[in-house]
């Protein structure tokens, strides 16, 4: 299961480079076509965006793999390791819902209400940009079944923020 995990890391980090090259590129060329061709683009506004969202979801995703998250661990490191373990391990699984319940079938629903629906400059369906939502949900799901199957305690050297 490592294997499959060091590959979703590699696609995560990939996706969300060439996202960000991308709006970078769309971002000066946005600023060039306004400021220097005194025509502004009206498309690449909304592209970024869509861009965006999708960058910050995947981007999380991976940063949930990790286990880089901000986190609260004063009150964790007050128990035991046994005890850690199990508040690390409830934190998992209640992430798992949240990730199944919210992102996946939430985003499910949304994605099926916005099929209809496109953006006005671009006319791309916004159920593109809404479908990052499962999409990331599933690497999520990947992520913290691994993090469960493992029964890793993340410190503040190695994984999660201080706080």
């Amino acid at each position: 299961m490592s294997k499959v995990k060091n590959y979703v890391d590699i696609i995560l980090l990939s996706l969300s480079g060439v996202l960000i090259a991308v709006m970078s590129v769309l971002s000066i060329w946005q600023v060039s076509a306004r400021f220097i061709f005194n025509t502004p683009s009206t498309f690449t506004e909304e592209v970024i965006r869509m861009l965006l969202i999708w960058f910050a979801l995947m981007s999380a995703a991976y940063v949930f793999g990790q286990q880089k998250h901000i986190a609260i661990v004063f009150i964790r490191e007050r128990f035991s390791i046994k005890g850690q373990l199990a508040l690390v391990q409830m934190s998992n699984i209640l992430l798992l819902v949240v990730a199944v319940v919210l992102m996946i079938w939430g985003g499910y629903h949304v994605v099926n209400l916005t099929m209809t629906q496109s953006a006005p400059s671009t006319d791309i369906p916004m159920a593109v940009m809404y479908s990052a939502l499962p999409v990331s949900g599933l690497f999520i799901i990947f992520y913290t079944i691994y993090n469960i199957r493992t029964k890793h305690i993340p410190t503040a050297d190695e994984g999660s923020e201080q706080v």
